[in-house]
């Protein structure tokens, strides 16, 4: 009779510690954010033209960030049309447009939305400047 009652309490400990194994495993860890992998892409070189209605220039080294290898392969691909763009919204804006923090945010917006209109919407996570100047 005693060792019915050994075998059952250590086939119940075994059966427990299998659920929490197995909830632990499966169930708990689902409510963790999975992270993102970013990838970072360079519309080549720096930018260099003329600005709206100025005798001022814009130098910048933009790189573009997307979620997934597909997006940037495409990004790739699209170099030139890419590049032409970002040229073309530069050259439509003035020194006061790009001017201080708000002006530049406002850029990176502008570049985000129409390549995303180009390669498919919200592709393009973020517009990092590594160099921005205005002469």
């Amino acid at each position: 009779m005693k060792s019915k009652t050994i075998l059952i309490v250590i086939l119940i400990m075994i059966l427990s510690f299998s659920i929490a194994f197995v909830y632990f495993n499966n169930f708990a860890s689902s409510n963790k954010p999975k992270e993102i992998t970013y990838y970072n892409y360079s519309p080549g070189g720096e930018f260099i033209t003329n600005l709206k209605g100025d005798r001022k220039f814009v130098k910048a080294t933009i790189k573009l960030q997307v979620a997934d290898k597909n997006t940037l392969k495409i990004l790739e691909e699209r170099t030139p049309q890419i590049r032409d763009l970002i040229i073309q919204i530069l050259r439509g804006k003035t020194d006061q447009d790009v001017e201080g923090p708000e002006g530049q945010e406002k850029l990176k917006n502008d570049i985000k939305n129409q390549i995303n209109k180009i390669i498919g919407e919200r592709k393009i996570v973020n517009v990092y400047f590594e160099e921005f100047i205005v002469q």
